[in-house]
């Protein structure tokens, strides 16, 4: 599969899943939904699976982070905490692949400091998150909130290690992925404000055109990092 036949497969279905997600005649399309919802993050896995540079296990582990994706795009619909949970479990094998990738290309001073700041700047950014989601009047139990935080530290972890192997392998285009990285944190950021705080207008929108620019810019990891 070539990269121009992804990238319109890709963002076909997800432009017609925005579309639907913010049409007000929502609940006649909630089936269809959940079949087309999930098919860019699996078109992203098929993309790397079928381009598969080399031998390395960075590319089917990266794979299985975006069906896992997937999976959780279809939780999502059906409630939060089993979406939470499934997308949880996609950012631990990205956090975990870009780890291991890190410390065999050899871990150096410079990339460790500045993974440590850019750590270190996102759990001040989840302490002041969480302290401004329980500002709402809405009633949230404290146990989601804490699952919350949870997936928060673990989305963090993503994007940190992102940067990791950006730095430690040099690559010019690694930015690529961490700018993925940082679209998942603004758009799960934002489901959280509008679950557990306040409507946003246009939210859905927003916060699908950023999950998916996140997934597609992540899945390119299998372009820009040849190992």
């Amino acid at each position: 599969m070539s990269l121009e036949i992804y990238s319109v497969v890709f963002w076909i279905c997800a432009i017609i899943t925005i579309a639907l997600k913010s049409s007000e005649s929502l609940k006649t399309r909630t089936g269809l939904i959940k079949i087309i919802k999930p098919i860019p993050a699996l078109s992203g896995a098929v993309f790397i699976i079928l381009t598969l540079p080399s031998a390395n296990l960075f590319y089917p582990l990266l794979a299985v982070a975006l069906v896992l994706c997937a999976f959780g795009d279809i939780g999502m619909e059906i409630n939060i905490l089993p979406g939470l949970g499934l997308f949880l479990f996609s950012h631990i094998f990205y956090t975990v692949n870009f780890v291991w990738q890190s410390t065999l290309l050899g871990l150096q001073m410079i990339p460790l400091v500045v993974f440590a700041i850019c750590l270190a700047v996102m759990l001040v950014y989840i302490v002041l998150y969480q302290r401004y989601l329980t500002t709402t009047t809405k009633e949230v139990e404290p146990a989601l909130l804490k699952a919350v935080n949870v997936y928060a530290l673990m989305i963090s972890l993503t994007l940190s290690t992102s940067l990791l192997l950006w730095l430690t392998s040099g690559t010019l285009l690694g930015f690529i992925p961490f700018v993925g990285a940082i679209f998942f944190v603004f758009s799960d950021s934002v489901i959280g404000i509008r679950e557990f705080h306040h409507d946003i207008k246009n939210g859905e929108i927003i916060i699908l055109t950023t999950y998916y620019l996140a997934i597609f810019l992540l899945s390119l990891c299998v372009l820009v990092y040849s190992f």
